[in-house]
């Protein structure tokens, strides 16, 4: 698709010597049912690999050692945490053993408090599996996400801000007396992975969504071989396969009611019997019972419209109600009235200026909320400025740079991935474009940009971006 159309979280690259770069979600928890079980249903096209693998192999000629670890940048050269560069007299498999304990010794019993309540959220999700599974029982069908939360135990975290369930939970708060070598656990760790993540600070963030950020830090994680994108293909392929064996399917006497337009949808029309589907160009799709919309409303970049909404002008196209349509009250009226056992004839129906008794109440803030820019960019030939960052010219580098809030703000990157030291290829993800000035001073002047992606555009983000803004992480009142 083009770079700046928003799409499913998942896209790749494959780049002219055969290398293929994630642009979007990277890697895949092996914890998330869903997807190992849609691998598991076509394993001749997924297959798993290792985390941000780009399928292209470096010359083991030993002149170059490709970075490893994970390293979390608080800016002007200082660093909270580099793996790469802990215990290097040990062997890698004594290493593998001393990094965690050393994490531990760092972070403390704010780690295993942190810990102990990922584990029972994993456990309590983990129930809505079941429920999917089951759909003869009524218990397991929801209104919305908020009973569902309550029903398995995280409505509490889902109430509160990341922030104010630390607190619950006992995390220290940074700026107090620490031991030689302890660090905050809050403003590194937490910090970094939050704002990999979601672009957004640990204070800024819902409560679940924070615990869910940090549950593939300690879980399997892979990448799918050739991309994570083909994990979009093969869903349509299984679908299809699917409906194929169905009794629904074209040997059931259904027909071939399946069918996958390659191309941008412009507009959907709301007739007295249909909704009609046209692509950008207004070419019509089809005519369809209901259209589901697999995509949040504010990046959709699609035209809902109704031909005659409340006995308007069917000539008129205007916009459709999505919320639907409620009786218009009079908001003096308390209903004194009517009711049961009143005399009077109950709360009052208001027309409006169409002199309809009904009106389009606004959508709900899910549909309305902005959501937070996340540009991803693939340079090649570049030489990393190591210095710039504080790290040894030589090395051990990271391979996998997180930032603080602090380092975010210096240096205007969220990430950066160093995919490969011998072929200078490393991907970013910041929060708008990188300049030619900020390239240049992190990867040198000889860099070449192999791709940009600007998740839901370069309009200053009126058509979203990769993760929605939580904006403190409370719902209102309206949600």
């Amino acid at each position: 698709r083009p770079p700046t159309r928003q799409g499913p979280r998942v896209a790749s690259v494959t780049l002219a010597d055969g290398s293929t770069v994630e642009l979007g979600a990277s890697i895949v928890y092996g914890g998330n049912r869903l997807v190992v079980e849609m691998m598991d249903g076509d394993p001749e096209n997924l297959e798993r690999g290792e985390p941000m693998n780009t399928g292209k192999r470096d010359p083991e000629d030993g002149s170059e050692e490709e970075p490893s670890g994970l390293g979390i940048y608080d800016g002007e050269g200082r660093w909270a945490l580099d793996t790469a560069s802990l215990f290097p007299y040990l062997p890698r498999p004594l290493r593998r053993i001393a990094v965690p304990l050393y994490t531990l010794w760092r972070y403390n019993l704010d780690y295993l408090r942190l810990r102990r309540a990922v584990a029972d959220a994993v456990a309590s999700f983990e129930q809505i599996y079941a429920m999917l599974n089951d759909t003869s029982s009524d218990v397991t069908y929801f209104p919305g996400p908020a009973e569902m939360w309550e029903a398995v135990g995280l409505d509490g975290p889902s109430r509160v801000s990341y922030g104010d369930l630390l607190d619950a939970l006992g995390v220290s708060r940074c700026g107090g007396p620490r031991l030689p070598g302890a660090g905050c656990l809050r403003d590194e760790l937490l910090a970094a992975t939050t704002i990999n993540t979601y672009g957004q600070d640990p204070d800024g963030m819902n409560g679940l969504v924070g615990l869910v950020s940090h549950v593939p830090v300690e879980g399997e994680l892979f990448s799918v071989v050739g991309g994570n994108h083909r994990l979009m293909e093969s869903a349509m392929r299984q679908a299809r396969r699917s409906y194929d064996g169905s009794d629904c399917g074209p040997d059931g006497g259904g027909g071939d009611r399946v069918r996958w337009h390659t191309a941008t949808v412009g507009s959907v029309v709301g007739t007295e019997d249909t909704l009609d589907v046209y692509s950008e160009d207004g070419d019509l799709l089809g005519q369809f019972d209901a259209v589901i919309l697999a995509t949040p409303l504010q990046q959709a970049r699609i035209d809902f419209l109704v031909e005659s909404p409340g006995g308007l002008d069917g000539s008129v196209l205007h916009p459709m109600p999505l919320a639907g349509l409620h009786p218009n009250l009079d908001p003096d009226d308390d209903g004194e009235r009517g009711g049961e056992g009143g005399g009077g004839e109950g709360r009052r129906s208001e027309s409006n200026e169409h002199g309809r008794r009904l009106f389009a109440p606004p959508l709900p803030p899910v549909a309305t909320d902005p959501y937070v820019s996340v540009v991803t960019t693939v340079v090649s030939n570049a030489t990393f400025n190591a210095s710039h960052l504080g790290l040894p010219p030589a090395g051990p580098w990271p391979r996998t740079i997180l930032v603080t809030a602090r380092g975010r703000d210096l240096e205007g990157i969220s990430t950066l991935t160093i995919l490969s030291k011998a072929r200078g290829l490393v991907k970013t993800f910041s929060t708008r474009e990188l300049g030619l000035e900020k390239r240049t001073e992190l990867f040198g002047p000889d860099h070449v940009v192999e791709y940009e992606q600007a998740w839901g555009g370069r309009d200053g983000g009126r058509h979203g971006g990769s993760v929605p803004s939580f904006a403190g992480g409370r719902p209102r009142d309206d949600t």
